[in-house]
């Protein structure tokens, strides 16, 4: 397994990269067209509504990029009105919510080729769906950062099962500790998932190397345990939700008695021999801001 500083060198390398060509060409960073799973997506949202795109708001907004970079300038936001119908996840919430995505500079046939690769989030008026969305840390809207934070009513395949699942997932991560201990070991390992995006996913820039904190004792034992007791593959779809694929996002290091054997077999029997012996004792690490100081 990569070591983790250089691991978080190219990872901020690409953050800076991505976010500088967003300002060169007012268009929004790159972002895989491969879709996260409706899990993660959910883990990592500040807010989750079902609402219906209302209205365009004339002018655009310039604001900063959610990932702050010295030297970074800000960059276009178109912003819809979304009157919402269901709140999913993230607590008490007005009735309509300011929801902006990263434009183009324009529709031409040279910029939509130059762009084709991006996963570009594209609103109108009239549009229903649920919303997976992220705060601002300046303006008081939020934001879609990728077409798949949008899953559209009218287009998205399996709408009502996909949003049912999600509505379940929620209720798992309204009361973790309760997920951790369900009945049902897929409540168990899916909740487990969520919690492991949602502490190990790094959503802050970074001048050295990566803050972290260890979370709650007890959780991090139940998130263990969910792990240790899943029936492990070695392919397994979706594979984001594998417990393997799970483990591996922990980033464990030689310190913390880890050593990655070098074939995937190997690294399953590894994985699972290391949560028996450590699993009770090992706490996982959440990224926490960094502290800059005054």
């Amino acid at each position: 397994m990569r070591h983790p500083i250089r691991r978080f060198e190219i990872l901020r390398l690409f953050l800076i990269v991505t976010t500088i060509a967003v300002l060169a060409s007012y268009g929004r960073a790159i972002v895989p067209l491969a879709e996260p799973s409706l899990p993660q997506r959910l883990a990592v949202a500040d807010l989750v509504v079902v609402g219906k795109v209302t209205a365009l708001e004339p002018d655009l907004v310039n604001a900063s990029p959610l990932l702050k970079i010295l030297g970074v300038g800000k960059i276009p936001y178109q912003v819809a009105v979304v009157s919402v119908q269901t709140s999913i996840l993230g607590g008490d919430i007005p009735r309509q919510v300011r929801v902006g995505y990263v434009v183009l500079p324009s529709a031409t046939k040279e910029s939509q080729l130059k762009y084709r690769r991006l996963a570009r989030v594209k609103l109108a008026e009239g549009q229903k769906g649920c919303f997976f969305l992220t705060k601002h840390p300046e303006e008081p809207f939020y934001v879609a950062q990728a077409a798949y934070d949008f899953l559209d009513e009218s287009k998205t395949k399996d709408y009502a099962k996909k949003l049912a699942e999600i509505k379940h997932d929620a209720e798992l991560l309204r009361d973790p500790d309760a997920g951790l201990q369900s009945k049902s070991p897929a409540d168990r390992l899916r909740t487990a998932a969520m919690l492991i995006f949602r502490y190990r996913t790094a959503r802050f820039v970074y001048t050295g190397k990566p803050t972290t904190a260890p979370i709650d004792a007890s959780q991090s034992r139940g998130i263990l345990a969910a792990l240790d007791e899943a029936e492990w593959k070695e392919e397994e779809a979706p594979l984001e939700l594998s417990p393997f694929a799970l483990f591996m996002r922990l980033d464990l290091t030689p310190e913390d008695g880890w050593i990655s054997p070098e074939t995937v077999p190997g690294q399953i029997a590894a994985a699972k021999k290391w949560l028996t012996e450590n699993g009770s004792k090992y706490r996982i690490q959440k990224y926490v801001p960094e502290d800059k100081g005054d």
